[in-house]
């Protein structure tokens, strides 16, 4: 399953968050996790678990319908490489009820599954996956060589009575795995009887002595169950979250349901409908699924709608009760019995039932509560609600529901991109009339669930077969009396059209605007009969569309040029590793000391203080890793060579590498450290040496910034070598969607603009200007975005622009407090060098929000003058 942009961005996140906490203060890495994630209204200040504050703790916020336990597959391998110890660690995925833990085995167990492919692919195939009722079959050496993973529900490990929990209490299945226990700090033991003083045998202490990763889903669930208290008895070594409406949780993503409808994850807009009676929503919704049926025929993958209905619980007086919406349906609708399947605490006639098959007779699905979670079937598309609700809650999730698109892919028929709903009681129909208020609460933001319940107006001009075309109509709209058959139709043809019902007993077809000639000539040749209209349309459309396409589509390039030495009259682009190359950098002839490092086993701890940064490891949670590294005789050779393994950098030389780890450890013997100290922290070591040679090669690149400015001629690289802004090779991440209209960006989307924001007013001043012909949002970061080397990254300009004499102008933007740190003063210089060596081709303009030469117009005035 290949993963969409806002999904890859939240596991970019999640990878900087850990690697970060790894070797950083977890403020500090929440902060530059979050310049990655985007949480957008969800950012806020880090804040730890109480009693377990070394343990990272961190949430991806994801609307419903986003691929939660996809990413949270994706989330262990990530884990593993960024911050956790073993190869094959230990996982506690934990879910708010029995069901979701039974479908989330079920999903992570089985082959070619998208969730047990990502596990897969991160661990060689090495998974083993069991519901917490099977712990007791988990052998010691299965957890050395493969990935372990227990999937429960948090109930599990409430403490309100641990004699009541199962997981807490002695087990002999488990005694195999606690042979070496007897000195890990922290476990819970016996306090009377025979045994009193032993480590207790228990799952809990289990898991506690692997300090297990812990995946938790639909984690606002557990707001008021998973205390730390709770927490702290597990010892997790990382937490990470999952949910559409955080609570409490330092959110490092937010994806918005505009990005979910961009990339076809779910149905929108809801069309909601009101009835005066039940029995009415009932034969509404009926013939809504019928004629939903009779439109999936023509589609090309096999699509049976299914109705949802929320019956009334059975109580004294109540109608519309289970038993009788299912009745209703058998006499009074003529729905074979066969079609219904009833999904309620006491019959759960969906268990075992593939709903996808196209074998599978269920077209109605009749509930009260039992599918507010846990349940996912894409082609559930109608939702009849015959109770009086009060709680927000059960709305919110059983509409949740049917939001979710068959197979994360547009259809053509309009009507299959849509959800519905149709109430019958006056108190729901208050709660659904502000369907937008749900949907906010299902993790929507405001402006997508306001426009998802409004009713746009169809105001395009139709072509009526046998009509002379208005030339000027755009985009055009075909009118036919029957729907297309689309069975024998190529993937193109269903992108390049929107078919929608008429409401007069035909259809509209609407060709789209982002498809190729190709394909809307194809669709005109399929719908219309005669030959010569259907080309005069076509052609009319086509001819037309190009007048208002944007440079990019039109197939223009713009070239940018960049930093390039002259290589025996080759340019060769000047990369971040070059600069660190100019700079010297080179681990054989530099000293192999780590400041600051320390080893205090008095105290047991060992603590790293590099300019600024500080790590403190309890050896609690080593000591089983400790009794495996004492049998194996570790020696200074061993520690290098494991240091050499887990420490390595692409740009050394092995041979290199591995003599400055053994400079390393036998330095810090030489400083009195023992090497059995070294040892037992050695993943304290690993950070080290990491973020000592993070610093060595930043400061080889600061030499070798120096060098560029002063001592080498650099030129530009320009034709083939240049930077191309093209069609195809740009990546808005989040494009703009604010009222605002830009008339020269030079792709169709305006890529990260937040309306109203600093920047924006930046953009609004270049698209006005009247020196500047075209210009593009640089996106930094993605696909496609233009970049300029610095000491240790890349250096993304905010803005690139044509101007109308032919020069380019690179505009970065610097907000009041931004402006005088080193890493902008290094980047001004960098541009500055840029623009010098140009020729006058090339201008580089520091835009910043207080200066002294005016405010942003003035700026761009001062620097496109001739």
């Amino acid at each position: 399953m290949e993963l969409k942009r806002y999904q890859t961005r939240s596991l970019d996140a999640l990878r900087v968050f850990l690697e970060n906490a790894a070797i950083r203060p977890h403020d500090e890495a929440y902060r530059r996790a979050v310049e990655v994630g985007e949480p957008r209204e969800y950012a806020g200040r880090y804040k730890p678990l109480p009693g377990l504050e070394e343990a990272p703790w961190c949430c991806l916020r994801l609307p419903t319908g986003g691929g939660k336990t996809l990413l949270g597959a994706y989330a262990v391998g990530i884990a593993r490489d960024a911050f956790l110890k073993p190869r094959f660690p230990m996982v506690l995925w934990l879910t708010p009820t029995s069901m979701i833990t039974s479908q989330t085995v079920s999903a992570l167990s089985t082959p070619r599954h998208p969730y047990r492919l990502a596990l897969e692919n991160d661990f060689g195939g090495a998974v083993r996956v069991y519901d917490i009722e099977d712990r007791r079959t988990i052998r010691p050496q299965d957890m050395e060589d493969s990935l372990t993973i227990i999937v429960s529900t948090v109930q599990s490990f409430r403490i309100t009575n641990m004699e009541d929990r199962n997981v807490y209490r002695d087990d002999e299945e488990l005694e195999p795995h606690f042979a070496s226990a007897a000195s890990v700090a922290g476990l819970m033991v016996h306090e009377s009887g025979p045994r009193k003083g032993r480590v207790i045998c228990s799952f809990a202490n289990l898991l506690k002595m692997h300090r297990p990763l812990m995946i938790v889903d639909e984690a606002h669930n557990f707001t008021s169950t998973l205390t730390g208290e709770t927490i702290g008895r597990i010892a997790p070594s990382a937490i990470v979250e999952f949910t559409a409406t955080p609570k409490r949780s330092n959110v490092i993503s937010s994806a918005s349901a505009a990005e979910l409808k961009a990339e076809d994850m779910i149905k929108l807009p809801v069309h909601l409908t009101q009835h005066q009676s039940w029995e009415q929503a009932i034969t509404h919704a009926v013939q809504n699924r019928a004629g939903l049926e009779d439109i999936a025929k023509s589609d090309p993958t096999y699509i049976r709608p299914i109705t949802l209905y929320q019956a009334q619980p059975r109580r004294d007086g109540a109608v519309a009760t289970v038993e009788d919406v299912k009745n209703y349906l058998i006499k009074e609708e003529d729905i074979p019995e066969e079609q219904i399947a009833v999904a309620t605490g006491t019959k759960k006639e969906l268990e075992d039932i593939n709903l996808l098959s196209p074998s599978c007779p269920i077209r109605h699905i009749i509930t009260v509560e039992a599918l507010k979670e846990g349940w996912d079937c894409s082609f559930a598309y109608v939702f009849c609600s015959l109770a009086t609700i009060r709680e927000k809650g059960s709305v919110e999730q059983l509409l949740g529901r049917v939001l979710r698109m068959p197979f994360a892919t547009r259809r053509a028929s309009d009507e299959l991109n849509r959800a519905y709903a149709h109430v019958s009681d006056r108190d729901f129909h208050m709660a659904a009339s502000s369907l937008k208020d749900r949907l906010v609460d299902m993790g929507f933001d405001e402006r997508t669930a306001l426009e998802s319940i409004r009713k746009m107006p169809q105001t395009e001009m139709v072509f009526v077969p046998g009509k002379r075309p208005d030339l000027k109509l755009r985009p055009p709209v075909i009118r036919l009396s029957v729907r297309p058959d689309q069975k024998s139709w190529t993937p193109e043809m269903i992108a390049a059209t929107t078919i929608v019902d008429d409401r007069l007993g035909g259809v509209t077809v609407t060709l789209s605007e982002k498809a190729s000639d190709e394909a809307i000539r194809e669709v005109t040749q399929a719908v219309i009969a005669n030959e010569d209209e259907a080309a005069t349309i076509a052609e009319a459309y086509i001819i037309q569309r190009e007048a208002s396409l944007t440079p990019a589509e039109r197939g223009d390039i713009l070239y940018v040029p960049q930093l390039a030495l002259d290589e025996e009259g080759q340019a060769e682009l000047v990369w971040p590793e070059t600069l660190v190359n100019l700079g010297g950098w080179d681990l054989s002839s530099v000293p192999a000391d780590l400041p600051g490092f320390a080893l205090d086993e008095t105290g047991h701890t060992a603590s790293l203080d590099v300019e600024g940064d500080r790590i403190v490891i309890d050896y609690g949670a080593d000591e089983p890793e400790l009794k495996l590294d004492e049998a194996t005789q570790w020696d200074a050779s061993a520690l290098s060579r494991w240091l050499d393994r887990t420490t390595r950098q692409a740009d050394v030389g092995q041979p290199i590498f591995l003599e400055y780890c053994r400079r390393v450890v036998q330095g810090l013997v030489d400083r009195g450290i023992s090497l059995a100290g070294l040892v037992r922290t050695r993943d304290t070591l690993r950070r080290a040496v990491i973020e000592r040679i993070r610093q060595l090669r930043h400061q080889a690149g600061r030499r070798g910034v120096q060098m560029l400015m002063t001592d080498l001629a650099p030129v530009l690289a320009f034709g083939e070598n240049a930077f191309a802004f093209k069609k195809g090779n740009y990546d808005p991440r989040v494009p703009y969607q604010g009222a605002w209209k830009p008339r020269k960006h030079f792709f169709p989307d305006v890529g990260d603009l937040k309306d109203k924001g600093e920047e924006y007013e930046c953009a609004v001043e270049i698209d006005r200007h009247p020196s500047v012909k075209y210009w593009v949002r640089n996106v930094d970061r993605t696909k496609g975005a233009y970049w300029l080397p610095t000491s240790s990254d890349r250096f993304y300009p905010d803005f690139v622009a044509e101007l109308t004499d032919g020069r380019l102008l690179v505009i970065e933007y610097k907000g009041a407090n931004l402006t005088d740190t080193e890493d902008s003063r290094e980047k001004r210089n960098i541009g500055r060098r840029l623009q010098e060596i140009s020729d006058g081709k090339v201008l580089f303009l520091w835009v910043e929000k207080k200066n002294a030469a005016g405010n942003v117009k003035q700026q761009l005035d001062n620097v496109v003058k001739p």
